[in-house]
């Protein structure tokens, strides 16, 4: 929505310490104009192309849309080039750097250029969504009003015949009639007041329909075609984020029609000292009266994924950010689901805590005795993570709390504990007489730990992930990976000169399978095969004895530490 609007002075004016209204703004440049120096800019060889728009009109914005970036953050150029393959935008100085290889890039003016027919494809059909939102949002509000009606109605025939029934027989009755009318009454309250929160929550959500549709609006009229190309994928999440809300009000019955009835006891017919109650009132839930015909297509993006296979040679990942760590040893990583970035020194008992930004945010310790342990984490839920302790003593696996930053609690187990994982409920970790072990957390008692058949006895220092169906083993001792099933059973192993010294292990949704090369200082993906494979990320990334690494399956982010000083985050 627009904001108040407020005076706005020349930028290129203040660059000089004077203060003169603006009356355009130059998105490009990213710098409001005076007359004077709209003037120059329009005549200027470089600049008059640039397209401007008025103070109007930039005031009529989205304040999303204003506060979006049109330079490059690294080269500070105007960012006109996208990238298919990416799915990012980028300056042309961008494009000769870090985009050499990439054969899928055109420039916005093109893309969004009405022959393309991309623009009005995407604006098309979030319009069309939020048409079909608004549509729904009515009708569900119709259709709770209606049966707030007929319960209504309900009632009061209920009440006759209540009433009706009453006058065929004694006073001794009076006393029954009064209990079960009070309880209709005190039903149709109960059930009326949740059809009215439910009535009350779709008039939440087409109140915030009606803002999304004012801002798509005002968005198609005033705004750039980078701001509609960056500001129609925003509308596309936020439009998602209402149809969920209201389909969530389909799917967790709220708008299931509720009819009230009552059984009237069959004995009243009989002699008054049988009668023991008048009747009953209930609530019975019939088929839905109201559905969501989708006429736009929920599904259908404005920037689609690549096509292409599931091969890995498409997968490719980008920089996010450098993390400066001013510690060593470096042996585990995480994303937490609240977006921590969390980092485990080797045998310090300290869990390091960063934003997603790459800020220090705390450093947890962990309450150990009498030694100090640390290896490998595992993310178990949104409070609680999981430290393995290394080669020393108390051999055990751990849950922090990362709130109240206390230990929850201590699974023991008699041998020295490394590479960690955790999924839906199972653990799985080396250890380094016994080989690799699973435990149930279900079962929270020590008879419940089970050794995987068939696997080395001495995998300490080796790290270990998994899913439903398989375990994997990075083993620096061979320089191999290798897939088993649940009953120990060999898949597949992968050995090969692309890394030496694996370490750090972990899965892609699609369970590709990343391997931090500690000796050979790169990032590999192997198919879930064990077929395919090729270097992702190597030395010249930043890579010096890489040897922790976490895969974010819901924000496609890759984590991975070095041993020492440094972590990266790149996007998959």
């Amino acid at each position: 929505m627009a904001t108040n609007e407020i005076t706005l002075f020349c930028d290129v004016c203040q660059n000089r310490d004077l203060n003169k209204s603006a009356e355009e703004y130059c998105p490009q440049c990213e710098e409001f104009l005076c007359t004077e120096c709209r003037d120059y800019h329009k005549l200027s060889k470089s600049l008059k192309v640039h397209q401007t728009i008025t103070v109007d009109k930039y005031n009529k914005l989205p304040s999303f849309i204003k506060q979006m970036r049109q330079n490059c953050e690294e080269h500070d150029s105007f960012l006109e080039v996208y990238c298919k393959s990416h799915d990012s935008l980028c300056c042309k100085r961008c494009l000769i750097s870090s985009h050499k290889e990439c054969n899928d890039t055109i420039f916005v003016d093109d893309f969004l250029a009405p022959s393309s027919r991309q623009q009005s494809a995407g604006l098309d059909n979030v319009e069309k969504v939020l048409k079909d939102l608004d549509d729904n949002i009515c009708f569900a509000i119709k259709d709770r009003n209606r049966n707030l009606t007929e319960l209504r109605e309900q009632k009061r025939v209920i009440a006759e015949q209540i009433k009706e029934k009453r006058q065929q027989i004694n006073t001794y009755l009076n006393n029954l009639e009064e209990a079960v009318t009070e309880k209709l009454s005190a039903t149709e309250k109960e059930y009326c007041l949740v059809i009215e929160k439910v009535i009350e929550k779709l008039n939440e959500r087409k109140k915030k329909v009606d803002e999304i549709k004012n801002d798509v609006e005002s968005m198609k009229k005033f705004a750039s075609n980078l701001q509609i190309f960056m500001g129609t994928k925003k509308f596309e999440e936020n439009v998602s984020t209402n149809e969920l809300n209201v389909q969530s009000l389909f799917d967790n019955a709220s708008l299931d029609n509720l009819t009230m009835v009552c059984t009237l006891n069959e004995n009243l017919n009989r002699l008054i000292n049988d009668i023991k109650t008048f009747g009953d009132i209930e609530v019975k839930k019939d088929e839905k009266y109201a559905s969501f015909p989708w006429k736009g297509n929920k599904s259908a993006q404005f920037f689609k994924q690549m096509p292409g296979d599931k091969s890995i040679e498409n997968i490719n990942v980008k920089l996010v950010r450098k993390i400066e760590i001013d510690r060593n040893d470096l042996t585990g990583c995480g994303i937490s689901e609240t977006g921590k970035l969390l980092f485990l020194q080797a045998h310090k008992n300290t869990l390091l805590i960063y934003e997603v930004d790459g800020q220090f945010n705390s450093k947890l310790h962990i309450k150990t005795a009498p030694s100090k342990i640390g290896y490998d984490l595992a993310v178990v839920d949104s409070n609680t993570v999981a430290v393995s302790s290394g080669g020393n003593y108390p051999n055990a696996i751990y849950l922090i709390d990362t709130n109240t930053k206390e230990t929850q609690q201590v699974f023991d187990l008699n041998d020295f504990c490394y590479g960690l994982s955790y999924h839906k409920g199972l653990f799985v970790f080396c250890t380094k007489v016994k080989g690799i072990q699973i435990f149930d957390r279900s079962h929270e008692n020590v008879t419940n730990f089970r050794l995987l058949p068939n696997s080395p006895q001495l995998v300490d220092y080796a790290y270990v992930t998994s899913n439903e169906n398989f375990i994997f083993l990075s083993n620096s001792n061979d320089h191999s990976v290798v897939c088993y099933d649940f009953n120990g059973q060999v898949q597949w192993i992968y050995s090969d000169s692309l890394f030496r010294k694996p370490c750090g292990i972990t899965l892609d949704s699609n369970s590709n399978i990343y391997v931090a090369g500690f000796d050979s200082n790169n990032i590999v993906v192997i198919s879930p095969d064990g077929k395919q494979a090729k270097q992702l990320i190597g030395a010249s990334d930043g890579l010096l004895n890489p040897r922790a690494i976490h895969f974010d399956k819901t924000k496609n982010l890759l984590l991975v530490a070095n041993s020492n000083k440094a972590a990266f985050l790149f996007r998959v």
